[in-house]
C-alpha cells in the first residue's frame, strides 16, 4: 500500500455546502468492469485501468464522515475488480475502513460476476447489503444485455449470498424488452417480483430508461421505454406494493406527476439531492458530482486527488441551479408534455436508511 501524504485538506467551500447535510457516498471505486451491458450509463467513463488507491478512498471517506454521512455505496465498473489481482484486499479494506470509521450502512452493487469465494471473507461479511444487477428473470433478455452467462452467474452468487445470511437486494432496470405484459396480461415486471421472493432477496429496486435529451441518451442504445406504458405499470405496481401484496420489499420511483399534483405539494415532489447536499459521487477520474444525470459529463461539484478535496469553479454542477425553489428535475431536458419529471431517485415510501433519516414522507401534503 502505498504511505499517506502528510496532510489531506477539504476545500472550505465543499465543507460549508455539505456539512451536516451530506448522508450518503456513492463511491465509483474502479472504472474497470468484466461486462458491456447496453444501457451502463458509466460507458464515457469506463477506461478499464482507473482506481481510487486505497488509501486516498479511506481518507476520502473519513473526512466525508466527518461532514456527517452515514451511508456508503461501493460502485463501479465493477468493485469486485477492485484490488482482485491482490486478492481482494484493498476492497475488503475499505469496506473495514467504512466500518471501523462509523459508517452506518455500507453496501455493495455488483453485477455479481465474481468467484463466491469472496462471499467467505470476513471482511465482506462486514457489508450491512449486497445488491446484484439483473436485468430479467428470464436469461435470454438479460444476457442479450449484461453479456452471455451473465444470468446464470449472478443468479448462483445470489442464492449463496442468501444463504449465508447476506441481506440480498436486486436492481432491475425496466427496459423495453421487460416493460411489456405477458399472455396472460400480466406486467413481466411484477412476475420479476415474484422471482426475487422465490430465491430470498429482500428489496427489489427498479430503474426505467427514458430519453431525457440528456447526453447519456447517446450512449445508453435502444432500451428506453414509452411514457405511457412507464405511468400504467407503475400505477399498477404501487397500488399492489401498497396494498401489501409482496413479500419482497419493492423501491420504484415516481418519475412523474402532474403539474397540478406537483404544486400541491412542492416541497415533497421537489425532492433534489443537488439542492440540499445530500450525497456525493465520488468517481475514480477525480470528479465529484452529486447528481447521476450529470455522469459522463464534465458537470461536477468537486475535484480531489492524493492531497485533499477542491472545490470545481469551471462547469461546477451548483451553476445556474435554483438551489432554493422546490421544482421538478431540471437536469431532465425533455419535455414530457402533460406531466413533469421527479427526481430519478425519488421513490415514495421507500424502507431505506436514508430516506428514513430525512423523514421525507412528512413533507407530503
Amino acid at each position: 500500500m502505498t504511505s499517506k501524504p502528510k496532510e489531506f485538506t477539504v476545500d472550505p467551500k465543499f465543507e460549508d455546502y455539505f456539512r451536516e447535510r451530506i448522508k450518503q457516498v456513492f463511491l465509483y471505486i474502479t472504472d474497470n468492469c468484466n461486462l458491456t451491458c447496453t444501457q451502463c450509463l458509466y460507458k464515457p467513463w469506463l477506461r478499464r485501468n482507473g482506481e481510487i488507491p486505497e488509501y486516498t478512498a479511506l481518507l476520502l471517506l473519513e473526512k466525508l464522515k466527518e461532514l456527517g454521512a452515514i451511508k456508503l455505496s461501493l460502485i463501479g465498473g465493477e468493485p469486485t475488480l477492485y484490488g482482485a489481482s491482490n486478492g481482494h484486499k484493498p476492497l475488503l479494506a475499505v469496506i473495514k475502513g467504512a466500518k471501523d470509521l462509523g459508517y452506518e450502512y455500507v453496501r455493495l452493487d455488483t453485477n455479481g460476476q465474481f468467484s463466491p469465494e469472496l462471499l467467505e471473507r470476513v471482511e465482506f461479511k462486514m457489508l450491512d447489503e449486497i445488491t446484484f444487477s439483473i436485468d430479467s428473470h428470464f436469461n435470454t433478455i438479460n444476457d442479450a444485455l449484461r453479456g452471455e452467462t451473465s444470468f446464470s452467474m449472478a443468479l448462483e452468487n445470489i442464492k449463496k449470498a442468501v444463504s449465508l445470511g447476506y441481506k440480498v437486494d436486486v436492481t432491475c432496470c425496466v427496459h423495453r424488452e421487460n416493460v411489456g405484459r405477458s399472455r396472460d396480461g400480466e406486467f413481466l415486471i411484477e412476475s420479476m417480483i415474484r422471482f426475487a421472493e422465490k430465491i430470498g432477496v429482500k428489496r427489489i429496486n427498479f430503474h426505467p430508461l427514458f430519453r431525457m435529451d440528456i447526453p447519456r441518451d447517446e450512449w445508453v442504445g435502444e432500451t428506453d421505454i414509452s411514457l405511457e406504458l412507464w405511468l400504467e405499470l407503475y400505477e399498477e405496481i404501487r397500488k399492489r406494493t401498497d396494498a401489501g401484496r409482496y413479500k419482497v420489499q419493492v423501491r420504484i420511483p415516481r418519475r412523474f406527476v402532474t403539474r397540478e399534483e406537483f404544486n400541491e405539494s412542492q416541497e415533497y415532489y421537489g425532492y433534489c439531492p443537488v439542492k440540499f447536499g445530500e450525497r456525493v459521487l465520488v468517481h475514480s477520474n477525480g470528479l465529484i458530482q452529486i447528481c447521476a444525470l450529470r455522469i459522463g459529463t464534465p458537470w461536477a461539484v468537486a475535484r480531489f486527488d492524493a492531497r485533499g478535496i477542491f472545490w470545481k469553479h469551471e462547469t461546477n454542477e451548483l451553476e445556474g441551479f435554483d438551489l432554493r425553489t422546490p421544482t421538478p428535475c431540471t437536469n431532465q431536458k425533455r419535455n414530457f408534455g402533460e406531466v413533469i419529471p421527479l427526481c430519478i431517485s425519488f421513490k415514495p415510501k421507500q424502507n431505506e436508511i436514508i430516506w428514513q433519516k430525512l423523514g421525507w414522507e412528512r413533507l407530503r401534503k
